[in-house]
């Protein structure tokens, strides 16, 4: 009997093949573990005397060698895999489709049975497993510590090859030898989150959470910032009696105060101050002046990484924004600055937000005076966050224009794929905008 049609060769190799997919699952399942422990566990675990926590606190602490390891094992495994099945099963191919009367070449076969076995390997040998492995990392972890130990003794020296052989060739290219620990950049990790959403490992929520981390160094104070025009502020000449209707109506916690000229804040108002003075003297002739904190006064430009670890230290809840004139130009709060990572924060005294309305399913009322990252974030639209030209999407449109539309304006301004129509302008200030999403950005006509 020809070799090439023993059944029983064929058995065993489907066999070999299955048992190749399941190291694959087994090393992948027990790298996405590993990575994933959660360390206070396995603390816990490692102080009540358990030896296999020790192994992986030891695999842990040497995470480069221990990835080379787990990233030898699967690439042998595949490999394996697919030069068995594309050696053995492609003349099973070639006959079973002769069979139904289709003519198929070896080579033609050799390429189906790669594909299929590659989808088999990528679910079974690696989604699945990684997503189980998730479910429960410490306990998938620590049963696999002993057998990854192993394989990392038995792999050491095709590992130390491969380490050396990429030295060389950083050498001979003239560049730095890498550390022992590489570094790993900022794009790789955008890129795993990217990855890890598109496999379903993480949620859109965690996944815009972990870019608006990211972000949180980019951005400067004045583009999340309350714009000046949208403050409410006391007056310290004024009696404070005279105020307080507009105080409990706008149902701030924390109100700057300004002398003569809103441009010339003085301090910050606190309500829970106000209270206690009314509690014990009463509303009439609250003295301003005696009640009011020292405002925290900040650069526009301050990153808010920075601004806020400095509101942290000096346990300020609101800052004041001052161009380089001295002039106030807006406030940002502690909860401005969380929700940069958490989306929006409202408690049952806020309104409705009303900043973005939808028309249809491409078609928005748009606040002129919402922050360009917002909008980005809300509709998924990719406008310039970097252009230091404008910050919203009033200015956006006033410096397409390169002037401030009047009311009567009715032109529309394409950017991209948008189109931009002014609906509303009161005060030299764009109110409101109509936006109108595109399927594709406009390419310009090539000559």
């Amino acid at each position: 009997m020809d070799g090439d049609s023993d059944p029983y060769g064929l058995i065993l190799t489907l066999i070999l093949i299955v048992v190749l997919i399941a190291i694959n699952a087994f090393f992948a399942s027990a790298e996405m573990a590993v990575v994933s422990v959660n360390q206070n566990r396995l603390k816990r675990v490692l102080d009540s005397g358990d030896k296999r926590a020790e192994i992986l606190k030891k695999l842990t602490s040497e995470p480069t060698r221990f990835l080379s390891t787990i990233q030898v094992a699967i690439t042998l495994a595949g490999f394996l895999s697919s030069a068995t099945a594309g050696s053995k099963i492609s003349i099973y191919v070639v006959r079973l489709f002769a069979l139904i009367g289709v003519k198929m070449s070896e080579t033609v076969a050799m390429v189906l049975v790669t594909l299929i076995l590659s989808y088999l390997n990528l679910i079974f040998g690696e989604l699945y497993p990684k997503k189980l492995a998730l479910k429960n990392p410490e306990k998938v972890a620590l049963r696999s510590a002993r057998a990854i130990r192993f394989v990392m003794v038995l792999f050491y020296p095709f590992v130390r090859l491969l380490t050396r052989s990429t030295d060389l060739l950083f050498k001979l290219a003239g560049q730095d030898r890498q550390t022992e620990e590489e570094k790993v950049t900022e794009d790789e990790i955008r890129s795993l989150i990217v990855t890890g959403h598109v496999e379903g490992l993480i949620k859109e929520e965690e996944k815009e959470m972990l870019e608006s981390i990211f972000k949180f160094d980019d951005l400067s104070a004045d583009e999340i910032m309350t714009p000046r025009t949208d403050v409410f502020a006391v007056n310290i000449d004024k009696p404070l009696t005279e105020q307080m209707d507009t105080i409990i109506s706008e149902g701030f916690s924390r109100l700057p105060v300004f002398k003569n000229d809103i441009d010339n804040i003085v301090g910050v108002l606190h309500v829970k101050d106000i209270l206690k003075y009314a509690n014990k003297y009463g509303f009439e002739n609250i003295p301003v002046e005696k009640l009011i904190r020292k405002p925290y006064f900040v650069p526009k430009h301050i990153k808010i990484d920075v601004l806020f670890k400095k509101m942290q230290a000096t346990n300020n809840q609101m800052a004041i924004l001052i161009d380089e004139y001295g002039g106030f130009v807006g406030i940002v709060t502690i909860e401005d600055l969380v929700e940069e990572i958490v989306g929006n924060i409202y408690d049952e005294y806020d309104e409705e937000d009303k900043s973005i309305q939808k028309l249809d399913d491409r078609t928005y009322l748009v606040d002129g005076g919402i922050q360009i990252q917002e909008l980005n974030k809300r509709l998924k639209i990719n406008i310039d966050e970097t252009d230091e030209n404008f910050d919203t999407l009033g200015g956006l449109i006033t410096y397409i224009l390169g002037y401030i539309p009047d009311k009567d304006f009715k032109e529309e301004i394409k950017y991209d794929n948008l189109i931009l129509k002014v609906n509303k302008v009161c005060s030299n200030k764009i109110e409101e905008v109509l936006l109108t999403i595109k399927d594709e950005p406009e390419k310009p006509e090539e000559e």
